[in-house]
């Protein structure tokens, strides 16, 4: 029942981290789209700014679980790899269950109430001829929180499997 739990954890954070792999190639043609009509058709499109900093936003949100997953992330290495293997599994199950565990649910309850507030006011752009439906990039920190939690909590299980 663990493993299936587990099996299916790891596959969200993975095809999260593909959506977000994707999304750095969308990120690199809007840029590129924008900077054309900019430079060289002096054209300028306020909702195709606001289109690049939601994919770059919703690539990192999205891309930060699918980092952790894969243990990629950026640590402070100057103690942590001479550690043994034994006193890692140690300080990873304390950082997880102190400091990711607390952020994961403080990111998941203000995340809620961001998006909520931001759908029932139906939010826009703040800029004329901005994107409209700003709760959808603000859904994707609450998202974050939840595959986070999902992340580390299938890391607990990891660690709980291990030590029998």
């Amino acid at each position: 029942m663990l493993e299936r739990l587990k099996d299916i954890l790891n596959f969200i954070i993975k095809e999260s981290g593909k959506i977000g792999s994707f999304l750095i190639l969308l990120l690199i043609i809007l840029v590129s789209i924008t900077v054309i009509l900019r430079y060289v058709f002096s054209i300028g499109f306020i909702w195709l700014q606001d289109l690049y900093i939601w994919v770059h936003a919703i690539f990192i949100l999205l891309g930060l679980t699918y980092t952790l997953n894969k243990d990629e992330h950026v640590r402070i290495d100057l103690l942590y790899r001479k550690f043994k293997k034994k006193i890692k599994k140690k300080i990873n199950i304390f950082g997880t269950l102190f400091f990711g565990m607390p952020l994961s649910l403080i990111l998941i309850s203000n995340g809620f109430d961001y998006f909520y507030r931001s759908f029932l006011q139906n939010e826009s752009s703040k800029e004329t001829g901005g994107l409209p439906f700003i709760f959808i990039l603000k859904f994707f920190i609450l998202l974050m929180g939840i595959f986070l939690f999902f992340e580390l909590f299938r890391q607990i299980l990891n660690f709980l499997r291990e030590k029998k």
